[in-house]
């Protein structure tokens, strides 16, 4: 009998390979589904013949109904994977008819089998059906050979997971493919949603990047491959979502990034207003193929979604789209849709958890006073809490509360334990609870919550502000430059890493590196930029200076508060009694920025002196 004939098509920079069922890119290989290899393959071998959409159904998915959705998202995995698509140089829409593969296809094989590129005669259409089922069945054959083999290796073997004990997973964005833009919020609250609910289904030996680095990827042309390099991840979760007539189409693919394998794909149709359930079934789902030893009772909680009236939980979603922006405005469009959410459902703890975060930032920027803030988000917290017990985020936030406002240090501890203990792979958690621990002055334990934190979120830059300003106040101020140049590198204009850099180079008494660091910094809180300039020019020796700064601060009217700001100044000049007696003053006025005092590197001066050691005593700080 003779051997089948080995052909190879290339085009571009890629090459098909139909014997091995194998698309690469010089060695790389290129990562495509079964189905979404076989649609490649149709349509280069019609190569410039318009393929319809029922030839193409036909042929990759025989003796089987798929609706055409599925076929152009095949297609839209195919122009995604094939880099320089973006404008169709490849594969081309023929509107209402079908596909058509439109790039120079090379044929290494007999020159015979040039024939191929030409117009498919009914005769060879038979014989290509046939190839075709056959090739649909070696491709199921194919996921399901793979697939036990991932379970039997996984499974069985000695090598389950990497030394840390963790696998570790990125949920990238869910990518919206409604057509509507006014959807981003859903996406976005779909994507947040299933990160939470991952990373709380078994944290011992699941580890799920945070939403700011998973963020980072939306849109991105990236490879699996290098995201995975990118994050340290083990696996990533690609999806997106459809919607027509009131009905859901979700797809998802789990890849291994080790060899860019599709451990498992599945698509889900659920009504809009079903999107809980939704989250709990692809939680489930992807948690069930990690080899993570998942115990049944974790798996079963997943499958159980929350009785939240629909609309509420529309309006939370909408809620935290807003939040995570962070802006004035936009922050004031996140609380008015958590109260919506709780309006509607006022059994809905998330909706008070959310009010509550929303109520802490908006103090952090200035936009409400700390007395009206911490009173609104301490009753949100606790009404979240009565509600449910078990939620992790508000927990998180009335631990923010009990630190930052009643110095009640052991009572914050606690929360931020609990909250922990239901969710370890909560990055704002670790953050904050850092924060807590340097505060109090732990600073060997506030680094190594910082760093889990970084572990979970590795692209978040305010993680890497606040591992540089520890580093400053434990003497390593040169390491903490280090580590905001390179926040810097990937965002360049985040403000706050060139605050900070520009406070670290002050420090270092490099008063021109401060400014030109403060000249990038942009739009800063009121008063920061006055008070850096003069802590810059004080700690360079430029008396005079620092004392036109200080001037102006003390003399103006909006500023007459901001007791904390004029320690940093005095402090600096080194009128430790004029320091002292304006960090007594945020003692009396339950400045909430007292809670952190110990963690300041610009207050360092004063550490010496044995009424910094009666400050803290005052404030019932441990020693």
């Amino acid at each position: 009998m003779s051997q089948p004939v080995h052909r190879l098509y290339e085009f571009g920079p890629y090459r098909l390979d139909p014997v091995q069922q194998l698309v690469s890119e010089g060695e790389r290989r290129i990562p495509l589904t079964p189905k979404a290899y076989q649609t490649l393959l149709v349509l280069v071998e019609a190569q410039g013949r318009v393929v319809a959409k029922d030839e193409l159904l036909q042929k990759v998915w025989p003796d089987t109904f798929v609706e055409e959705a599925t076929l152009a998202q095949n297609v839209f995995t195919l122009r995604k994977q094939l880099e320089n698509d973006r404008e169709a140089i490849y594969i081309e829409t023929v509107p209402k008819r079908g596909y058509r593969f439109v790039a120079p296809v090379r044929v290494e094989g007999p020159p015979a089998l040039q024939e191929l590129r030409k117009p498919v005669s009914p005769l060879t259409q038979g014989n290509s059906r046939t190839w075709s089922r056959l090739l649909g069945l070696v491709g199921v054959m194919v996921l399901v050979v793979a697939v036990a083999f991932f379970l039997f290796r996984f499974g069985n073997s000695k090598i389950r997971t990497k030394p840390s004990g963790r696998m570790m997973l990125v949920v990238l964005p869910v990518q919206n493919l409604t057509g509507n833009a006014a959807q981003e919020y859903l996406v976005d609250g779909i994507t947040e949603e299933v990160i939470a609910n991952l990373g709380s289904t078994y944290p011992p030996r699941l580890g799920v990047i945070a939403r700011t680095s998973s963020m980072a990827y939306k849109g991105t042309k990236k490879t699996v491959q290098d995201i995975g390099k990118e994050l340290h991840v083990d696996y990533v979760l690609e999806s997106s979502l459809r919607e027509s007539s009131g009905q859901m189409r979700f797809t998802a693919q789990l890849i291994r990034v080790q060899d860019q394998t599709h451990v498992w794909a599945h698509s889900y149709d659920y009504p809009v207003k079903d999107v809980l359930s939704l989250q709990g079934e692809l939680a489930r789902a992807v948690a069930a193929e990690i080899p993570i030893g998942l115990p049944a009772q974790n798996l079963a909680r997943l499958s159980s979604a929350q009785a939240v009236q629909p609309q509420a939980y529309d309006a939370y979603l909408r809620g935290r789209f807003f939040w995570n922006k962070r802006t004035a405005p936009a922050l004031n469009t996140a609380r008015t849709y958590f109260q919506q959410a709780i309006e509607i459902d006022p059994n809905f703890a998330l909706g008070y958890a959310g009010l509550s975060d929303c109520y802490q930032v908006m103090v952090n920027v200035s936009q409400i006073t700390p007395t009206d803030g911490f009173s609104l988000a301490r009753a949100a917290a606790l009404k979240a809490l009565e509600l449910n017990n078990q939620l992790a985020e508000a927990h998180t936030s009335l631990a923010s509360i009990k630190g930052d406002v009643d110095w009640d240090w052991e009572g914050s501890e606690a929360e931020y334990k609990k909250a922990l203990e239901l969710n370890p792979n909560n990055s704002n958690t670790h953050h904050w609870y850092g924060d807590f621990l340097a505060g109090i002055g732990r600073f060997d334990e506030s680094e190594a919550e910082i760093r889990k934190a970084q572990e979970l979120d590795p692209l978040a830059p305010v993680l890497s502000v606040t591992l540089a300003q520890l580093y400053c106040r434990t003497g390593r101020c040169e390491l903490g430059v280090e580590q905001l140049k390179k926040a810097l590198e990937i965002y360049p204009d985040f403000t706050e890493a060139h605050e900070a850099l520009a406070e670290i180079y002050a420090h270092l008494g490099r008063h021109d590196e401060s400014m030109d660091e403060l000249k990038k910094a942009g739009r800063l809180p009121e008063g920061h930029a006055m008070l850096l300039s003069g802590y810059a020019a004080a700690r360079a020796g430029r008396r005079q200076d620092a004392l036109n700064a200080l001037h102006e601060f003390e003399n103006d009217p909006k500023y007459v508060h901001q007791h904390m700001y004029l320690a940093v100044l005095y402090a600096a000049l080194g009128d430790k009694d004029k320091a002292f007696a304006r960090l007594d003053s945020a003692r009396q006025g339950h400045d909430p920025f007292m809670a952190y005092f110990r963690a300041d590197f610009k207050l360092e001066a004063l550490q010496s002196d044995p009424r910094y050691a009666e400050l803290c005593r005052r404030i019932k700080m441990p020693q």
